[in-house]
């Protein structure tokens, strides 16, 4: 891998989806200030309106990205940026999209007003973000205020049932770290949050409680039975060897056979865990 600093451009411009959004021109200052602690790799595009401060997503089944949009927010990738402290790329011209540390990301206002703290993730206009209200992925966490009272453009959209609609659209500094967020109002959950959280960011979506839970009790099965065995075998075998020191050969041979049991239920029950918690 090399490492690579480049510039993608200037004017950003976006194309809605769902929405009808002109050619947008924001300040250049406030995009060139991505964070120097971010990390960025190279990815392909064959959209020409995938810019600086853009949310993208991967193609399915390819490694070239296109913007980020309600649709395709499963595979939501990240932030395209710009000087990040580390680019990697394969020395093919690439877009630079931040998967890590701080970024400047476009948002909107279409969803709230938003808070330092937010979750940001996809909005109904490609490329750029919004406040996340209910459970779904999001790209990370938003730094810095912004609302309609912010230094942004003012654009009038058009829904798909003809509403104009009036939106600002501005940058704001972002931390990049992909999860799934569960909205408060979802967490109905008899389940330490913590717990709930972990399973739906494993599984990409929101996982039933039940799922959550029978996983969980399969994860203290799986540990219970491992220990026993464990504890069994070496506990015979410390007795055989101390009775007949000549059967080492084959005490060591049937701990080998424990200890292959052993990785295979630990397999099987690992795919079956994840398994219950992805279908």
């Amino acid at each position: 891998m090399l490492l690579k600093r480049r510039t993608i451009g200037q004017r950003i411009r976006y194309a809605g989806l769902g929405l009808a959004l002109p050619i947008l021109i924001l300040g250049v200052s406030s995009l060139n200030a991505q964070g120097a602690s971010s990390i960025a790799q190279g990815f392909q595009s064959t959209d020409s309106n995938v810019v600086v401060g853009a949310l993208v997503s991967l193609k399915q089944g390819t490694n070239t990205v296109e913007l980020g949009t309600q649709d395709n927010v499963d595979r939501l990738l990240g932030v395209v940026g710009n000087k990040s402290v580390i680019e990697l790329t394969n020395g093919v011209d690439s877009i630079q999209v931040v998967t890590n540390g701080s970024t400047t990301v476009l948002v909107s206002d279409i969803n709230g007003a938003i808070k330092a703290g937010d979750k940001i993730t996809t909005s109904p206009i490609s490329g750029v973000g919004m406040k996340a209200t209910v459970s779904t992925v999001v790209i990370g966490t938003a730094q810095a205020n912004f609302s309609s009272s912010s230094n942004a453009q003012t654009r009038t959209v058009t829904d798909k049932k003809g509403k104009a609609l009036s939106v600002h659209i501005g940058a704001i500094p972002i931390q990049v770290d992909k999860v799934f967020y569960q909205a408060p109002q979802d967490n109905n959950s008899f389940l330490p949050p913590m717990l709930q959280d972990f399973a739906s960011s494993v599984a990409g979506h929101s996982v039933s409680p039940v799922r959550v839970l029978i996983a969980a009790l399969l994860v203290l099965m799986l540990f219970v039975v491992v220990t026993i065995l464990l504890y069994s075998s070496v506990r015979s075998s410390i007795i055989s060897i101390g009775r007949n020191p000549l059967s080492e050969e084959a005490v060591h041979k049937s701990l080998l056979e424990v200890g292959l049991t052993v990785v295979g239920i630990l397999v099987f029950t690992v795919i079956v865990i994840y398994l219950i918690l992805t279908t």
